[in-house]
Parts: C-alpha cells; structure tokens; sequence
C-alpha cells in the first residue's frame, strides 16, 4: 500500500532533497575522482588515494556545519575510516548509516572497454553518474550523508542521534581496521541501515559465507607408471602411486552433489533459488607435467541460507568431504586437510524480520519516498554487514546501486535517479525512527 507524506517534517525533508539532487550529483562526481582502491589491491600502497578521498570526505562533511562531530579513526593511516554524528535531542532511538569508500582497481582490460564516461571522472552519462564505485558503493554513501544534509537544511531536529560511517578495508574484508572501530569508539545504534547496492530493494537479510582449503595428498610417480596405479595389480606388488588430483576430483564430485541437494532443499523466503552454493575459486595440483600429482589443493567459497549458522554449515561440509574419504581405500588412510575459515573471516548471515520496527519504518519510508511498494530481498553476497550484526546490531541492507550496472568490471554507474530516492528514503526512515523533536 502506498502511503502518502504527511507531516510539515516529512514534506520539508523531501522537498529540499529534491530541490539540491543537482548538488548531490556534483558532491558524488567529486568522490568518484578519488582512485581511493583498496590499498591491499594495488602493488603499492601509493598508488592509491584512499586517505586523500577519506580526508576530504571528512573536510566536506564539516563545511556543512551540521555535525556535532566529524572524525577519521585510523588504526591503519592509510586507510581511515570517517564518521560523522548529528546529535538528537536525546530522547530517541539512534539510526547508524554505514558504507565503504575503498574501491576495487581498473584493469587495463577494463579500462579499454570503457565507455561510460571514464573511471575516475566521475561524468554524468544519460542519468546515470559514472566510474568507479559509483555502484559499489561511494553512491549509497553519498546518499545517506545527503540524507542528514537535507533533514538539517530543511531545519528539522531530531530526538535520536544519526550517525555516518564510511569505513576503509571491506572489498578484502579487512573488518579490524575499519567496521570494527566503530564500535570500538562507541559508535553504534539499535539500529541501522547498509548502502550496499541492491537497486533500492529493502534486504533483512543477508547470506552467510565462509572460504574453504582442502590439501589432498598422494605418492608421485612417472607418468609411465599410472597403469600400475589405476588397475589391479598381482598379490605382492605394491601400488606404484596416487594421483592426488585423482583423489581431489572424487572430493569435488562429492560437493558438486551437496551443492544440487543444497540448491533443491534450502529454502528461504527472501533468498533467491540457489543462493546457497559452493564456488571452487582455485585449484593446484603437483609439481610437474610428467608425473602423477604427490598433493593437489582446492580453494573455494560456501554462500549459505541466512536462517544457518556457520557452525552448521561447515559441519555439513566437513561430513561431506569426510565422507568421500570414508568411502575411499587411500583417502581413509590419509584423509584430506580441511582449512576453514580460510583466508578471510566466517560471516555469520544476517536475517532480521520484517516486521522489526526498524524495518516497517524502512518500509514506511520507501512507500512514502517513491509511492510504489517496496520489493523485500536477501542480498547474493556478503558485507561489512555481518560483523555489525555479529555485536548484536540490527542491520538491513538498501542501497542505489546495482550488482549489475557494472560492479567490478568496467562501466559502473549509479542511475540518478535511483540516488536521489534513496536519500529521500533514508531521511524519512530517519524521521520515523530517530523521532521528530522540531521544525524550523
């Protein structure tokens, strides 16, 4: 049901959203022309613009004079992470905005293939603001700071404190230098909202994900010997070798088929059929062309339901890999070495009910913002949103963005559009929330 605005607070936020979309467009070119990438994705660290972009954020966010306070946290100085507070007057709930500003890096394929504008330039293209992460995603972190810009223009005091963070480390999923000191300043809500792209779509929930290793081992020998190894041999003589990658491919037939059995039986309401898979990202096997693989390793990704649990879901992939060895002569001997997690943190998933005060207020705001009915979802990959929810934090995911306007590859964009609703969904969520303690 599409609901209409309604208060002089509601109509006055909305209208000076509109009427600065023309400064929001400008403010968000001006952050796409920082390469601000991640810095552990560069071959050298100054190669990158990460704290420049980070402290102009910040010097941004104080000429407004609208914040109580601004400040750059940076257990890593090259990576800071800026966050700003407008303070409430106390007497109501407080609403966390949160998003990244580290970018992903421009291949020189991509670069070629480029078309939209340039990938630091920051054009506008057909209504859409273009380069690199303009999806992934400086737009939805534009949008929500915008947000708190046009409810203080608009002379609107709120009773609950809002809080911005744009944090650095998440496209490696560094949380320790920046999601995790947010709360470890004191900066945390009852309540908050995740920009990450999901083309305005309102996501409680999230999916869980964990990185796997498998280390095989096997007896090499010369390529001229798998024929004593593969088939039966006379009492007495001994099995020459086993290929380990041999070995390997029964293990990865056997999570291929947990993978189906996954895709059939896992369902959640809001996650999108198949979401729970396993992804093999990198293989390697042996040493040498001409002779049987001694060891062979497997690195991959587990995307699961959101209504699991990391422990659960690990236990069932450990069951299945266990299971191969169990049914194998060798493999039962010398069963395979399972790493998890690997490389990176588990995130747990993120699954919070619609019906969440938060939520319905989210929800409220959308109808409000765009007169349509909003579209419920769970995202198809992961985000700093799993280690706020993981300090007890309830997080939902909207952002402007979209997985498909060229995220990680050439020609990203943001559609204007889609930037300008989101700031206005976003402050009338924050009206509804936080409280109105006056207008202006």
């Amino acid at each position: 049901m599409v609901q209409a605005i309604q208060t002089e607070a509601e109509r006055r936020v909305a209208e000076t959203v509109k009427r600065t979309q023309a400064d929001l467009v400008s403010f968000l070119a001006e952050f796409l022309r920082f390469p601000s990438v991640n810095p552990a994705m560069m071959p050298a660290p100054a190669a990158t613009e990460m704290r420049a972009c980070q402290e102009w954020l910040a010097e941004r966010m104080r000429s407004w004079h609208i914040f109580d306070e601004v400040r750059l946290l940076a257990p890593d100085a090259g990576q800071p992470n800026v966050v700003g507070r407008r303070a409430g007057r106390g007497r109501g709930n407080a609403l966390l905005f949160n998003g990244h500003c580290d970018v992903v890096p421009v291949t020189a394929e991509q670069a070629a293939a480029w078309t939209l504008g340039s990938p630091w330039g920051g054009e506008v293209v057909d209504g859409k603001v273009c380069g690199r992460g303009a999806s992934d995603m400086k737009g939805g972190c534009a949008s929500f700071v915008w947000a708190i810009k046009a409810i203080a223009d608009a002379g609107v005091q709120l009773q609950g404190d809002l809080i911005a963070t744009l944090v650095s480390g998440e496209e490696t999923g560094n949380h320790t230098i920046g999601i995790d000191t947010l709360a470890a300043a004191g900066y945390q809500a009852p309540f908050a909202i995740l920009a990450e792209p999901t083309n305005l779509a309102i996501c409680p929930a999230t999916v869980g994900e964990f990185y796997f290793h498998i280390r095989v081992d096997g007896v090499s020998t010369s390529l001229a010997n798998r024929h004593l190894a593969i088939f039966p041999q006379p009492h007495g003589v001994p099995v020459s070798g086993v290929n380990a990658i041999d070995k390997m491919w029964k293990t990865q037939a056997a999570l291929a088929q947990l993978e189906r059995e996954w895709s059939v039986w896992q369902r959640h309401p809001l996650m999108v059929p198949g979401n729970m898979n396993i992804n093999f990202s990198r293989i390697h096997g042996g040493d040498t062309y001409s002779a049987m693989a001694d060891r062979c390793e497997l690195t991959g990704s587990v995307l699961f339901n959101p209504a699991l649990s990391v422990a659960d879901v690990v236990a069932e992939f450990r069951k299945c890999v266990e299971g191969v060895a169990q049914s194998d002569c060798w493999l039962r001997e010398h069963p395979p070495t399972i790493t998890i997690p690997y490389v990176l943190d588990a995130k747990e998933p993120i699954n919070v009910s619609p019906d969440h005060p938060g939520c319905r207020a989210l929800l409220a705001a959308y109808r409000k913002a765009v007169a349509a009915e909003p579209r419920l979802g769970c995202t198809s990959g992961t985000s700093d949103g799993s280690y706020v929810a993981g300090r007890g934090q309830t997080i939902v995911t909207l952002g402007p963005g979209d997985g498909s306007a060229g995220v990680h590859g050439p020609n990203e964009y943001v559609a204007i559009d889609n930037l300008v609703k989101a700031a206005k969904i976003y402050a009338l969520t924050a009206l509804d929330w936080c409280g109105v303690a006056g207008v202006t």
